[in-house]
């Protein structure tokens, strides 16, 4: 049974609105959460089959920002969060115990739809090269790729690491750095 009304943070996930946590990254809106046996297509149904429903659902930072935000509620529960989110109430107490972790990466403009936190080829380098980044951008100075390239080579260089800035490391590096 339910120990009450519905706290208004859960009824603003389920309209779809967004949370408001200061000045985080725009993430695009999507639907809600489908859970299994919905229709996922017309004339098509999802399998409640026991295989499809063990594969543990990946949020995205977004998505795990606004699971924090139902979370806060008093009057929420773990377990009515974790339905919301199509997730398992396992899941849900993680993210709720790395609370400060996701928030920090939230509030540094990280990637709001990566569902992964993946460290680059280049550990050290990446982040130097971000540092950097910040500081120029401080600045005032105008960047480009080939700019970004080679001053990470440098950092690589002067840090005696084996590197090589290449286009595809670039592109990554971006989007790990939204």
């Amino acid at each position: 049974g339910l120990a009450g009304p519905k706290p208004e943070v859960v009824l603003k996930l389920e309209r779809g609105e967004e949370p408001h946590l200061g000045d985080p990254p725009a993430a695009p809106t999507g639907g809600s959460p489908q859970a299994p046996g919905t229709v996922d297509s017309p004339g098509r149904r999802l399998s409640g089959c026991p295989a499809a429903a063990s594969k543990r659902k990946e949020l995205s930072l977004a998505d795990r920002v606004k699971l924090l935000q139902a979370l806060e509620s008093s009057s929420a529960s773990l377990s009515s969060v974790a339905k919301l989110f199509g997730i398992s109430k396992s899941q849900a107490g993680r993210i709720g115990r790395r609370r400060e972790q996701i928030l920090a990466d939230w509030h540094t403009n990280a990637n709001p739809l990566r569902k992964r936190k993946r460290e680059g080829k280049g550990g050290e380098v990446e982040d130097a090269l971000f540092a950097w980044f910040r500081q120029a951008l401080a600045r005032g100075e105008r960047l480009s790729g080939p700019i970004l390239k080679a001053k990470a080579q440098e950092l690589a260089l002067s840090s005696g690491r084996d590197f090589e800035a290449t286009d595809g490391w670039l592109c990554r590096w971006k989007t790990r750095h939204n």
